[in-house]
């Protein structure tokens, strides 16, 4: 089972031909955790330009805790790395920024999924 999503002419890969193939991409679940961290630095990358904070060494990590009871991402951590120092004004400041991400937003405000089946009638 491989599936294909397209948007704007851009495309993602996920699975595998069958189970003695190896997979392609990202499991849907990785995808999750990974738009996650890129929207996240899409944000603080720019606080960082403006506030003049050296950023050559920014990097940032995603570690999802499992939910089981239904399967489901339960928590997200993310971990913003650095290579210089903060105080506590720009620490706050960089977090406060991390909040007005898109997939943040979305994720901390559960949105309502709508599901159709259409079929050949």
């Amino acid at each position: 089972m491989k599936f294909k999503a397209e948007s704007e002419g851009l495309q993602v890969i996920s699975g595998r031909i069958d189970q003695n193939s190896p997979p392609e991409g990202m499991s849907p679940g990785r995808l999750l955790a990974a738009s996650l961290g890129l929207c996240t630095a899409t944000h603080i990358a720019p606080y960082l330009d403006k506030q003049q904070i050296e950023s050559k060494d920014f990097s940032l990590t995603v570690i999802t805790k499992p939910g089981y009871t239904p399967n489901r991402a339960e928590e997200f951590n993310i971990t913003v790395h650095l290579g210089t120092a903060l105080s506590e004004k720009q620490k706050r400041e960089l977090i406060e920024e991390t909040q007005r991400c898109y997939v943040v937003n979305t994720l901390k405000n559960t949105p309502k999924i709508n599901v159709t089946v259409k079929t050949l009638e």
